[in-house]
């Protein structure tokens, strides 16, 4: 059971939702997240429609190891039938009877009869009934693997009515208690990818699930870029359990695979971590029977045993946990290690990180030094400010966007200075060689041990001064970026690099793409708003947000909103403003999905602007919000009075789209604004009419969907409507063609249905 507090909180909110005194409850709110969704995934352990279970083999580990999680070493649970190493072993049946099982098996499991009927006796017209025979059925359990049987008595699915004097009898079915099922047993094959650790290579997959979530922005200053993240969102990153307010139990697990520790007894046999409670995403409530725990498995006896465990508190330092192995039974060579958490389980409550993890022998209680130099956080933009602006804007002057410099974070974990030295490789991503290449302009060579220090790496300042050359590019451009340190010694090479790709497309951008949390307003008429500045003028047509998945019994799909630009905020100068409501989509198939709201009509925007939301009503709609990215004097907010500054320090996931040349968001090129084209109704739920002026020439018109997929195709009828009946709700976009295939004019439409 959760605590009094969780339920006192629980009754306040409720008291603060009811109350008419709105100013009671702060009007801005920030919390964790709700879903992180894997691509493809729907909410809960996904199941398919055929009962399937993969067996998963793995390469067994030997001693040292260690994961800094900068590289994801997990085995995602995700095999498929059909793929390269799944291989079918076993078929097991639902249904058995004396050994034997047939695909159309099924019983029911009370009697069932057949009666016998005599027409020509008008008194008595039921002439007898006869139990039919039963059966003694195996019933194998599917749920679980290895099926569990049980035997039980079971009857034909049927009635059978005998009339005398008929040749033909007839049968009522009765539904059916038990159907034959199969369960389908896979193997799958062992990953043979390798892992450099010191000068050897092991084998990648140290992990043997996915329940935790190897990530690099959720932690507060982490020993090293990577952790693994504990918290109530299973595998796929749905909530574990949403049936119930504030569910308390096991959470996520990381389970190691087998690894060979048969060694004699002793006492220099250690595993040690680092661990964290909260970071960036979690719930600041602490509760005392949260927890995260470590568990040992002793293979003879088929028993994991708690070693360790540790109660959920404020956010605090990671802290380093030594813990001798002397137990013999652990000494086996199938030997495993488990971390599991306890709390909340619906969302991404009651966090824990773990980094660094080792298991060596020759070690000793004080064994708690690392040597290893590392960056510690990940970089997502070259320019000043912003993560991506416009093309054409970065065409135009490329010098202004670029930043002057990047400041990255490293440690020296190790207690002895280092000889530190870093440079940078940037090029067109998949495209060959870097045409930027920089070192020798930084080092730290001295009284540096055990500390965290900022790196400058220049860009278009000093040593390497370079600005990207948009004529490499066409309408867009994708720079990948990849920094480097060089330390001797240095454990683990993988936290020794960074790289991301820098996108600079129709867009511009705060923040790095990862929600850490969401955003939220809770009354009706509040505005939020984030400031832009282009330098001279751009086209505006639409806004992309991310909004936070939720899953409670105040429905967030309820909240609707108006798309609004401004201006100027003090005073209040509202330019444009959607006369079609907007209402959250919470996208499920991906972590951190943006989707597209279109403008009613495109506008001109110039110099400031502002653009973000009008609420219709006090149903909170939980906006992405990046706490790696303090762009929080650019956020503002209004309830009553003039708009303020976000009390919270971090960006919002809310991006402005303008027209251009290509949009490789949804894969569709753009045709530049014209009035020419004009649909109508937009949003349209059953049909559109399409008018084009100097429609001379026009042929054909073609909807395509956001994957540049092309969706209908019919001839162009300026008096005819085209249905849209048959299509999935969303955004799309009508084009009409020439004979020669040139486009002539284009548009977005939303299908509402």
């Amino acid at each position: 059971m959760r605590s009094t507090s969780h339920y006192l909180l629980l009754a306040v909110l409720a008291t603060w939702a009811a109350t008419a005194n709105a100013q009671l409850v702060p009007a801005e709110s920030l919390g964790p997240i709700h879903a992180r969704p894997l691509e493809g995934s729907t909410p809960g352990e996904q199941r398919s429609l055929v009962n399937e279970y993969f067996i998963y083999e793995y390469l067994p580990q030997i001693l040292p190891l260690e994961d800094d999680f900068s590289t994801d070493r997990t085995r995602h649970l995700d095999a498929q039938s059909g793929q390269g190493g799944v291989t079918l072993t076993d078929t097991y049946y639902h249904l058995e009877v004396g050994g034997v099982s047939t695909a159309d098996m099924t019983f029911v499991l009370e009697p069932t009869f057949r009666y016998t009927f005599d027409i020509s006796d008008p008194d008595t017209v039921i002439k007898d009934t006869i139990p039919l025979a039963s059966t003694m059925v195996t019933v194998y359990d599917l749920n679980v693997y290895p099926p569990v049987s049980s035997v039980v008595e079971a009857w034909p699915p049927y009635d059978i009515d005998d009339t005398l004097n008929v040749y033909v009898d007839t049968t009522f079915i009765v539904p059916a208690d038990l159907v034959q099922d199969s369960l389908f047993v896979y193997n799958v094959a062992a990953d043979t990818r390798t892992y450099e650790q010191g000068l050897t290579q092991v084998p990648l997959i140290l992990w043997q699930d996915d329940y935790a979530y190897v990530n690099r922005t959720y932690p507060v200053d982490p020993p090293t870029i990577g952790v693994a993240t504990f918290d109530g969102l299973d595998r796929t990153g749905f909530p574990y359990d949403v049936t119930v307010p504030l569910p308390y139990g096991e959470c996520d697990k990381l389970t190691s695979v087998p690894i060979n520790l048969q060694f004699p007894p002793g006492d220099s046999l250690y595993l040690s971590f680092l661990y964290q409670p909260q970071g960036l995403s979690g719930d600041d409530v602490v509760q005392v029977q949260d927890s995260l725990i470590v568990e040992l498995f002793a293979p003879d006896d088929n028993e994991w045993v708690q070693v360790w465990q540790s109660d959920y508190s404020a956010v605090q330092p990671f802290q380093q946990v030594m813990l001798p192995i002397t137990d013999a039974r652990f000494l086996k060579p199938d030997f495993q290690m488990r971390w599991r958490n306890f709390g909340t389980r619906s969302g991404a409550l009651d966090q824990w990180h773990i980094d660094y993890v080792r298991l060596g022998r020759n070690r000793s209680f004080d064994d708690t030094v690392l040597v290893d130099v590392a960056f510690v956080m990940p970089e997502s933009s070259l320019l000043q400010t912003y993560t991506s602006v416009p093309f054409a804007k970065f065409s135009a002057l490329p010098a202004s966007y670029m930043a002057q410099s990047v400041e990255l974070t490293m440690k020296n974990l190790d207690i002895d200075d280092k000889f530190i030295t870093w440079g940078y490789d940037s090029g067109i991503d998949g495209t060959g060689p870097p045409f930027e290449t920089c070192v020798n302009y930084g080092n730290n060579i001295s009284n540096n041990a055990e500390t965290t220090f900022q790196s400058t790496h220049p860009v278009n300042s000093g040593t390497c001064s370079f600005v990207y050359d948009p004529s490499l590019s066409t309408d867009a451009a994708f720079w990948r970026t990849t920094y480097w340190l060089n330390a001797t010694p240095n454990n683990i090479p993988y936290n020794d690099t960074l790289s991301f790709v820098q996108e600079i497309s129709n867009y511009y951008s705060y923040d790095d793409g990862s929600a850490e949390a969401g955003y939220s307003l809770n009354t009706a008429g509040a505005k939020a708003a984030v400031r832009f500045d282009t330098q001279g003028g751009d086209s505006l047509r639409a806004v992309r947000m991310y909004f936070d998945p939720i899953f409670s019994e105040n429905d967030p799909t309820d909240g609707s909103f108006l798309l609004t630009v401004w201006s100027s905020l003090n005073p209040e100068v509202i330019v444009f403003q959607n006369f079609s409501y907007g209402e959250p989509n919470y996208r499920l198939d991906g972590p951190n999905k943006f989707v597209e709201f279109p403008l009613d009509s495109t506008i001109f925007v110039q110099g400031t602007f502002y653009v973000g939301w009008v609420q219709t009503n006090a149903i909170k709609m939980n906006v992405g919000f990046d706490k790696n990215r303090d762009n929080s004097d650019k956020i503002f907010y209004k309830v009553s009075g003039p708009f303020t500054q976000t009390s919270y320090e971090g960006s919002l996931m809310l991006r402005p789209v303008m027209v251009s040349a290509v949009d490789p968001w949804a894969s569709v090129p753009e045709v530049s604004v014209t009035d020419q084209l004009v649909v109508y109704p937009n949003p349209a739920g059953e049909e559109v009419f399409i008018k084009l002026d100097n429609a001379d020439g026009a042929a054909t018109v073609e909807l395509l969907d956001l994957l540049g997929q092309v969706v209908e195709r019919t001839s162009f009828r300026a008096s005819t409507p085209m249905s849209v009946v048959g299509l999935v709700p969303g955004m799309y976009v009508v084009r009409v063609l020439d004979r020669e295939g040139v486009i002539l004019g284009q548009e977005r439409i939303i299908v509402q249905h």
